[in-house]
């Protein structure tokens, strides 16, 4: 699309925007989705970013960002604002940007995932090529259902002290941030690196699923994993795709130096990083303080569960915008 035709098919909602944040008092009078404009306005900049459309209007788009950020941002709150900004607004509209690396590196890590998964189940074994036999014993200690039963008493154990939850949340934290930390610093190493990491804990991932369920402690594992699951396995899928836009600004950076290509990919994918590293806490307090816990039923967890799955499919991958274009 020409760059006039471009604009000639964006103004009126550009100028819609532009007027409803002029005043943020006044913007319940207007019949605007703000929050869905900003993301579009985002789309509308990337769009016009990678056609290389002209100065003028890519700076236009620029101070209509700002400004919109300006207007979103709530002063009364100036602990909570900001983080509330970039939860609600900054961090889904930056995954926008890089929208084609998301969705690839989610089909490569489950789809690998999956098929691992399958050859698992088909010949169980395949499980001892991906980890030793000591680690195998390990987990299925960890998630042998009888682990769970005092021999005692026959009822279940008690739960952990808080002291213990607390030390395992820190773990878990350390343990998650690791890995997402490798699958984007391995975007350096001209996304091989990144690659690498995404597809070994694709494999990890799959081949342990099967095995549990191939020695019958399927309720147990996926009990346990489907609610922080949804937060950490998203997070490392992302700091993957942070990490493949970094290698193709080193590969591909265009009329930029690669130096400037690396500090533009630093620009982009410093607020992927962040919300990644937001999600593994969360996914961290949720392993340590609801997942472990032997109370709650498993009914519960899997309800809790699925909300959680569902809700960040919705929020990584929102509605397109209703431009018609394309994802940049």
């Amino acid at each position: 699309m020409k760059q006039h035709d471009f604009i000639q098919s964006r103004q009126k909602q550009w100028s819609d925007f532009a007027e409803a944040i002029k005043d943020p008092n006044k913007l319940h009078e207007y019949d605007i989705d703000l929050p869905h404009a900003f993301r579009q306005l985002t789309h509308d900049l990337a769009v016009a970013k990678s056609r290389l459309y002209s100065p003028a209007l890519i700076s236009r788009l620029n101070d209509l960002l700002l400004q919109g950020q300006q207007c979103l941002y709530k002063p009364s709150n100036r602990v909570w604002a900001p983080f509330w900004q970039f939860v609600k607004y900054d961090f889904p509209a930056q995954l926008l940007l890089i929208r084609r690396y998301v969705i690839w590196a989610h089909i490569l890590f489950y789809g690998l995932a999956l098929i691992t998964f399958s050859v698992t189940m088909i010949e169980p074994e395949f499980v001892r090529n991906v980890m030793p036999n000591s680690q195998v014993t390990q987990l299925e200690q960890m998630y042998d259902p009888a682990s769970r039963i005092d021999e005692t008493t026959g009822n279940y154990r008690n739960e952990r002290d808080s002291d213990s939850d607390f030390l395992m949340f820190g773990f878990y934290i350390k343990n998650n941030i690791s890995i997402a930390f490798q699958c984007f610093v391995g975007g350096f190493l001209l996304g091989f690196g990144t690659l690498y990491y995404l597809l070994f804990n694709a494999i990890f991932f799959g081949a342990v699923s099967a095995h549990i369920v191939n020695v019958g402690f399927s309720s147990t594992f996926f009990s346990f994993v489907i609610t922080h699951g949804s937060f950490e396995l998203t997070a490392i899928v992302l700091s993957a795709a942070a990490g493949g836009v970094v290698g193709m600004h080193i590969i591909r950076p265009g009329q930029l130096s690669r130096t400037a290509a690396l500090k533009q990919a630093g620009k982009i994918t410093f607020p992927i990083i962040f919300g990644a590293f937001l999600m593994l806490v969360v996914a961290a307090f949720i392993e340590a303080f609801w997942s472990s816990s032997t109370l709650l039923p498993n009914a519960v967890k899997y309800a809790v569960g699925s909300a959680c799955w569902l809700w960040i499919l919705l929020y990584i991958f929102p509605r397109n915008p209703r431009s018609g274009e394309k994802s940049s």
